[in-house]
């Protein structure tokens, strides 16, 4: 009964063992020291926010600089998970997350492909309940770039919807009167008989 416990736990360390190599994290050499400037859009209402921020890697650390002056969301941990390098540019997948003094975070999940980024970024309040979603999508910093803050307001048009024709007066064809039609009935026979009364005078 022990050797076989002991099998059973021998096999159990080494599922373990398999399962967090399995999980082992990408070390990235690919996003550090870039800096990417977005829009970015925050969801929901019949009017959207957008607003332009900045998104820096470094050695493991991800920073927002607008979202960390106005919420004061400070440096935070970021990984890469996949790096897809099959295409015509290279893939990267990257997930990290920035936390503020109200103890609230922001995550961020995105796709570098070549010299654009895109992704979202969920803010949770320290209940983990979600206070806000965005969407972001942007270009590589180049040299001699700078960031401007600025935000505005935009439609949001998500919900317009092409006419279907239902609804739409169209016309009936009643009461109208086309080039080289005849004239209306009642207003013929009126003339009709105004005619023969002539002719029955004439005789």
């Amino acid at each position: 009964m022990k050797i076989y416990r002991a099998i059973v736990i021998s096999i159990l360390f080494a599922f373990a063992a398999t399962t967090v190599f399995a999980q082992k994290k990408v070390k990235d050499t690919f996003l550090t020291k870039k800096t990417y400037l977005v829009e970015v859009t925050i969801a929901g209402g019949k009017k959207q926010k957008v607003f332009a921020e900045e998104l820096n890697f470094a050695s493991g650390k991800i920073k927002v600089k607008q979202l960390g002056l106005e919420e004061h969301f400070l440096q935070g941990d970021y990984e890469v998970s996949k790096v897809d390098s099959s295409g015509e540019a290279m893939s990267i997948d990257f997930k990290g997350s920035c936390k503020n003094d109200k103890e609230e975070y922001i995550i961020l999940q995105g796709t570098v492909f070549g010299e654009m980024i895109d992704g979202t970024i969920t803010w949770e309040t320290k209940k983990k309940k979600v206070k806000s979603e965005m969407t972001f999508t942007g270009n590589l910093k180049v040299k001699g770039q700078k960031f401007v803050a600025g935000e505005k307001t935009i439609e949001n048009n998500s919900g317009t919807q092409k006419s279907s024709g239902k609804g739409e007066a169209k016309p009936s064809g009643k009461g109208e009167t086309k080039p080289g039609d005849s004239k209306s009935p009642d207003k013929k026979s009126k003339e009709d008989n105004l005619d023969d009364e002539i002719l029955n005078d004439d005789l």
